[in-house]
């Protein structure tokens, strides 16, 4: 660090937690030094692992995230303006920077897609389900087989469906087109460990995050990007078989009870769901 600064007493303050370690630290610095000093906490597009950005002492994944600015002094030489965006008070004295640091820590499930160097996953898990019915005729009573079980009656079934969420960070140039081909599509081959056509792309998020500061004019953002996938395979009535997206719920006479996909009457016959590789959504738009 190449910027004079002195650390307040108090600080810093750290938070242990599920999400990994935080940390705080006030810093202070003379007035003038203060962008100078936000510039090499918060780095110049640093790559993972906090190689530009500041880290945290002692650690080498924990890395300045954000930075706030206030005088510290107030022995004030106030500016008299003709514009609002014109000028700033300026101080004799010092400047407090308060620094927030995180971890960034890449995900490691072993599964996981490769991407673009600079660039790294997070990965999240969530539960969900659906609910079917099954017709009453496709029934029977486990202690009384040969009791009927009306057509009408209705029974239900939950079904386990897996959420799983990929934030992809530091992405310099989305793959918009990729994002709009798969959307509403299932994998053509195994994808997070997920068998073919057993998950579904339920779309994405995508948000500007700040990559770098050289100055006051010259600020770089890059996307964060999360993809939304459901995992669909139900075991149901046939054990060992995977029902997945395109596979509905078939009744048939009891005892032969099964999952089937539905595909169009037309001559180019197609399931419900397309397939797509899922490959493309972490490759950059060429």
């Amino acid at each position: 660090m190449s910027i004079a600064f002195k650390e307040l007493a108090g600080s810093p303050t750290e938070h242990y937690g599920p999400e990994g370690v935080r940390a705080q630290r006030r810093l202070v610095c003379a007035w003038d030094d203060r962008t100078a000093l936000v510039e090499e906490l918060l780095g110049d597009g640093y790559e993972f692992g906090g190689c530009r950005r500041a880290n945290y002492p002692g650690t080498a994944h924990i890395v300045a995230m954000r930075a706030q600015v206030e005088a510290f002094a107030d022995d004030v030489v106030p500016q008299t303006l003709s514009e609002v965006t014109e000028g700033l008070n300026t101080y004799r004295g010092f400047a407090k920077v308060t620094v927030d640091y995180e971890l960034l820590a890449s995900a490691n499930r072993e599964d996981l897609p490769t991407v673009i160097e600079g660039t790294f996953l997070t990965y999240r898990m969530r539960r969900g389900w659906e609910t079917i019915s099954l017709r009453g005729d496709d029934l029977q009573w486990e202690n009384e087989p040969s009791a009927e079980v009306p057509a009408e009656a209705i029974g239900a079934i939950r079904i386990p469906i897996v959420e799983h969420r990929l934030s992809w960070r530091r992405v310099v140039r989305p793959p918009w087109t990729a994002i709009r081909a798969a959307a509403g599509a299932v994998n053509d081959a195994e994808f997070l460990g997920a068998a073919a056509g057993s998950l579904m792309f339920d779309g994405a998020a995508a948000e500007h995050e700040f990559i770098r500061i050289s100055d006051t004019d010259d600020v770089e953002f890059a996307w964060r990007l999360e993809y939304i996938f459901r995992e669909r395979n139900a075991r149901l009535l046939i054990p060992g078989v995977m029902a997945g997206w395109n596979h509905q719920y078939r009744p048939t006479p009891i005892g032969s009870a099964n999952w089937d996909r539905l595909h169009s009457v037309a001559q180019d016959a197609h399931f419900l769901y397309r397939t797509c590789d899922f490959g493309a959504l972490l490759k950059y738009e060429e």
